[in-house]
């Protein structure tokens, strides 16, 4: 684990110089998330104009705090931007539907996943925010997590 989160610092350090996020092209982020389980991931966007991007690919893994279960989800969405505001503050908000897999009990078992994000970029590519993650597994599974993460 320590090696995991000392290689998101370097990529995060090491884009920090020219990390404007583009308003149309492709671009690339890194997040975490906090809150009812650890989570990890990253995505390929794709900018249309400077309000809306389609996120191509996203891929997470979490891992629960108490029981030890860990999930991998693998998704597509879009995210919407608002103008900026207050002293080059931008609010979005991204919704991505698609796979999620868990681990437990040493079997696999695959599931609908959606993904609910709202937060405000703050400095350059830099974004806080509120994570809702919904899956289908045996009735319905809710994780809640504040988001940090990093737009290249």
């Amino acid at each position: 684990m320590k090696k995991l989160m000392t290689l998101l610092v370097a990529v995060l350090l090491a884009g920090a110089a020219n990390a404007q996020a583009p308003e149309k092209g492709l671009s690339w982020a890194v997040e975490a998330g906090l809150g009812s389980q650890f989570e990890i991931g990253g995505r390929a966007q794709y900018n249309f104009n400077k309000y809306v991007a389609w996120d191509v690919l996203s891929l997470k893994y979490g891992h629960e705090w108490d029981c030890g279960v860990g999930d991998l989800s693998l998704k597509t969405g879009v995210r919407g931007f608002s103008p900026e505001f207050g002293p080059k503050l931008k609010a979005f908000a991204a919704l991505d539907f698609g796979y999620t897999g868990i681990h437990g009990g040493g079997e696999w078992l695959s599931c609908f996943g959606m993904d609910f994000t709202m937060g405000l970029y703050v400095w350059k590519g830099l974004y806080l925010g509120y994570g809702l993650e919904t899956y289908h597994k045996n009735g319905t599974g809710k994780d809640h997590f504040f988001r940090i993460g990093y737009n290249f």
